[in-house]
């Protein structure tokens, strides 16, 4: 069932926070050579660290990000600009009718 034009931009305009990117979780040694991180047999990374990857003006931008309020609010940023698309892909599609 196909949404009308008009709640399609109802919901585009609850859509907030707005993230645009990805999110990648890493696992990283330090710089430290005795550490855990560094055993030959089963090293035991630090982490996780969460980088958050857009672009903006045309130029990559990274940012690292700890588990916290800044990386659940650029989760549901993400997760809300994926919907923006398909809505608005939607509206698109009833647009060419």
């Amino acid at each position: 069932m196909t949404m009308s034009r008009n709640n399609i931009w109802q919901e585009m305009i609850q859509l907030s926070p707005l993230c645009s990117g990805s999110l990648h979780e890493q696992y990283l040694p330090c710089g430290k050579p005795s550490c855990r991180c560094h055993d030959s047999k089963s090293p035991k990374l630090h982490g996780p660290y969460y980088l958050w990857v857009r672009r903006i003006g045309g130029k990559q931008v990274n940012r690292t990000l700890r588990p916290g309020p800044d990386l659940e609010k650029v989760k549901a940023g993400i997760e809300n600009y994926h919907r923006l698309q398909a809505l608005f892909s939607d509206l698109l599609k009833q647009s060419e009718l």
